[in-house]
């Protein structure tokens, strides 16, 4: 899988290695994910406010999911969850057109 990192926001490593670690994870689970793209870039001062967007490349149209946080923590939890909903929306679409 081929990941495309777009860190505007110039934060931590840590951060994007947690990112990946993530997608992969849930790559293992759902067998989809052919490339992923995160775009990160920050907004404000005080309190900085971090936007993500993450584009998955799957087959079908793309998944595009977005999220804005002040804590770069929670908005990892929240863009995790929002992936694993689609991705398993995803493959439950598949099963369905595997039994037309």
């Amino acid at each position: 899988m081929k990941f495309i990192i777009r860190n505007n926001a110039r934060i931590a490593n840590k951060y994007i290695r947690f990112a990946k670690w993530k997608i992969r994870a849930l790559n293992k689970t759902f067998q989809q994910v052919l490339y992923s793209e995160i775009f990160i870039k920050s907004e404000g001062n005080r309190p900085q406010l971090y936007s993500a967007t993450i584009k998955l490349g799957v087959a079908g149209p793309d998944i595009i999911i977005s999220a804005k946080s002040d804590n770069l923590n929670q908005l990892w939890s929240v863009l995790s969850r929002k992936v694993k909903q689609q991705l398993r929306k995803q493959s439950d679409k598949k099963v369905q057109r595997r039994l037309r």
